[in-house]
């Protein structure tokens, strides 16, 4: 049976056996290829082809070799939100009857070394998640998303090492021990052809599973995936609980305000659907009661809310916090787009303002008119991409257009900066308006004399509990290496005396390294405060102590501020005028400068701007 005969995100399913034919076939991995563009999970490339080429028919032989070759597989399963994929799925039937579910996770590893809790490293240096972890979250995910009345018999998985050896297997396998019992990890050379059997069978824990009749198969393909509502009251749970998304003050107040708007729209079935857009600037507390309002909401029976928001580093942040089986409920808007929200009857979209302007009203579109509650948090001046963003008269239209309700609620607190609204005030003035002088007492803010003495300051309060961080625009090139750090941001500059100076720090990495986070937990983890932020991997996350380079792409000259695209090495910004530059410059730097809850320190690659910061500012290093 081919892959387009069945709704299931996949590129190819059936028999193992048929499988196996279809394998000889010079034209099946082209034809798995494009399907897997049709089911939006994007282009395969080449390395997506050589995995397939090299690790499907390992697979299917020992299947067949283990006399599996009438169960039903599945490659390249997607679920539910299209934020996760299983290299293989095995359907059968178990012993009483019902659909019996084995994941299979392929790895071409011959040489991975546990390096750390949950993570193994190549020789090459690149790190990734330990399969057996990687295999639990899938488990994980299948036992929390069962439609009710859908029984499964088991759910099962393994890792499948085929250039592994048995003792390479062990060590990754051992290296989870908390766990190991549960996802065996299988080593090619455990699969020879002298292996029997029933052996083989055992390996893959399909040794009581028999191939599935029609009706199991079709069960399976009509069955919805869901959460069920026991995960949604333990993911509520996790997000009551964790100290990050603590309400205070009038985010209390907003929270209650707009959680009352959603349900009132919710206890009324049949009515129109409702379009909240919650404004707030900096520090305001928009993600931290996004997150409170998907909680709270998915503890109500049959709401199973959503959460979307276009920045790969908050996904990542709260999908840290909540548990795996929930992964697939925190989505970017291309997975949102691709798959329906099967069950859900509320949306929450985060940093609507990083919305491609191309899918903005065609998702607030689509969800206004199969879902009767969207919640919409933006802050217009955090728009920092000339291809992105909405405002809230467009978001006004989008509802009218489709029908819906429209509301507004302001969060109009401050909760950085050290809770200081002068501050948030003095950062909108210096930007948009008459710059004024920097007189308030109940934020630390200053000057760094150059980006040596910065990174001293933030070395000294990087070991205290709220983290230290540095910020540039981008105005240095991103050689984004992933086995070494680049010391790409380098500066040069002279001292007082006329001695010529320079420093350099490389960029946050794209990948997890010894010393270095991976970019999405940059602000978060250890180690972080040794390399360089951008606007990426800042925006939406908070830190202690807070450095800011200006770059030379916004300096000051007179009483204007001078946007100069060229020194941008953002590829987003390439062809842009300075005239459409200069908004997005002023978003970038107020979002850099509004990071810190503590303090603050900023520094300018331009001689005359860093003259005009001293100025304004004063300096102050402690």
């Amino acid at each position: 049976m081919s892959a387009a005969a069945t709704t299931i995100p996949c590129v190819w399913h059936g028999p193992v056996a048929v499988l196996a034919e279809r394998l000889r076939d010079p034209g099946f991995f082209t034809a798995c290829a494009e399907r897997y563009r049709a089911e939006g999970f994007g282009p395969a490339g080449d390395g997506e082809l050589r995995s397939w080429r090299n690790s499907w028919p390992p697979l299917v032989d020992v299947l067949l070799r283990a006399g599996l070759g009438g169960l039903w597989i599945y490659l390249e399963h997607g679920m539910a939100g299209g934020g996760m994929r299983f290299d293989a799925l095995l359907l059968g039937t178990g012993p009483d009857g019902s659909p019996d579910l084995i994941v299979v996770e392929l790895k071409q590893w011959d040489d991975a070394e546990p390096v750390r809790d949950g993570f193994v490293r190549l020789r090459n240096g690149k790190e990734f998640l330990n399969p057996v972890v990687q295999v639990l979250g899938y488990l994980a995910f299948l036992r929390g998303w069962v439609e009710d009345g859908f029984r499964l018999s088991r759910i099962r998985g393994v890792a499948f090492l085929h250039n592994a050896s048995e003792e390479r297997a062990r060590v990754i396998w051992a290296a989870e021990r908390r766990h190991a019992a549960e996802v065996p990890v299988i080593a090619g050379d455990q699969t020879g052809s002298e292996v029997p059997p029933r052996q083989l069978a055992r390996l893959f824990l399909a040794e009581s599973t028999s191939p599935p009749d029609e009706r199991s198969v079709a069960e399976f393909a009509r069955a919805r995936w869901v959460p069920a509502q026991s995960l949604l009251s333990a993911m509520a749970d996790d997000v009551e609980n964790a100290a990050s998304f603590t309400l205070a003050g009038d985010q209390q107040t907003a929270f209650l305000s707009v959680r009352r708007a959603a349900q009132e729209a919710l206890r009324s079935p049949g009515s129109r659907p409702r379009l909240i857009v919650v404004t707030g600037g900096p520090g305001s507390g928009k993600t931290v009661v996004a997150i409170r309002l998907f909680g709270g909401l998915n503890r109500r029976a049959g709401v199973a809310a959503r959460f979307v928001t276009p920045s790969g580093t908050l996904i990542a942040q709260v999908r840290r916090v909540l548990r795996d089986a929930a992964k697939n409920l925190v989505l970017l808007p291309t997975a949102m787009l691709a798959h329906s929200a099967q069950g859900a009857r509320a949306m929450i979209i985060d940093e609507g303002q990083r919305l491609k302007r191309n899918q903005a009203q065609r998702l607030l579109g689509q969800t206004v008119e199969r879902i009767p509650v969207l919640v919409l948090f933006l802050d217009e001046r955090q728009i920092i991409r000339p291809d992105e963003g909405i405002t809230v008269q467009e978001a006004e239209r989008v509802a009218a257009a489709h029908g819906a309700d429209f509301e507004v609620l302001p969060l109009s607190g401050s909760f950085r900066s050290n809770g200081s609204r002068n501050y948030i005030r003095w950062v909108d003035r210096f930007l948009y308006e008459t710059p004024v002088r920097w007189t308030g007492d109940d934020f630390d803010l200053a000057v760094a004399n150059d980006p040596r003495e910065l990174q001293d300051w933030v070395d000294r309060h990087a070991t205290a509990d709220h983290g230290a961080r540095i910020t540039a625009g981008f105005c240095w090139p991103w050689a984004r290496d992933r086995r070494v750090l680049v010391p790409e941001v380098d500066i040069a500059w002279t001292d007082p005396d006329g001695s010529p100076r320079t420093w350099s720090a490389p960029w946050n990495a794209d990948e997890a390294m010894r010393d270095a986070p991976h970019r999405n937990f940059w602000a978060t983890d250890p180690g972080g405060h040794r390399q360089i932020g951008c606007i990426y991997t800042a925006q939406g996350l908070e830190y202690g102590h807070g450095g800011v380079i200006m770059g030379p792409d916004l300096v000051r000259r007179g009483d204007a501020w001078v946007a100069r695209p060229a020194f941008s090495k953002d590829s987003a910004m390439n062809g842009i005028s300075p005239e459409r530059y200069l908004p997005l410059a002023l978003n970038i730097y107020r979002v850099l400068l509004t990071r810190s809850t503590r303090a603050t320190r900023v520094y300018s690659t331009d001689p005359e701007t860093q003259r005009f910061l001293n100025e304004l500012i004063g300096r102050g290093v402690r």
